[in-house]
């Protein structure tokens, strides 16, 4: 059973990414700690560094769950995830840690820019399922995007 607390915190990420074009909010106790608008994996990453260890014990709210996104919110170690859409994988992987996790929309997989296949994010970490080991990976190739 999933604590009243943890299902108010999922319901205030829901209505908050539901009325605004943000694509990651973070929310503990009630309380909105950030906000970030953007693609693909850029928004969560900012809010890691931004709140570090604060992050731990929140809900995050993400518009799109894959892999890469629940990886890092093992590794932030999120009490909880929703998302309007995620991945069987990305629910794995929240469940593996013993996050709950809830979502309106089930999708095979996430799309690249394109829409013509995989995620570059999502195929980096295919063969990883270590918090840590995918956080370094897109840390590192955020870095040399930037």
């Amino acid at each position: 059973m999933v604590r009243e607390d943890i299902i108010d915190d999922m319901d205030r990420a829901r209505d908050i990414l539901s009325a605004t074009d943000c694509s990651i909010v973070v929310v503990k106790n009630g309380n909105i700690l950030t906000k970030k608008t953007g693609d693909g994996i850029k928004p969560i990453m900012e809010a890691i560094e931004e709140l570090g260890k604060h992050m731990k014990g929140s809900i995050i709210g993400d518009k799109i769950l894959g892999k890469a996104s629940a990886l890092l919110c093992v590794y932030s170690e999120a009490r909880g995830v929703y998302s309007k859409q995620a991945t069987k994988t990305a629910i794995t992987v929240l469940i593996r840690a013993g996050i709950p996790g809830q979502t309106d929309e089930m999708i095979p997989y996430i799309k690249n820019r394109m829409g013509d296949g995989l995620c570059p994010f999502e195929k980096m970490l295919l063969d990883t399922d270590s918090p840590e080991k995918a956080y370094d990976i897109l840390k590192k190739t955020l870095n040399e995007i930037q």
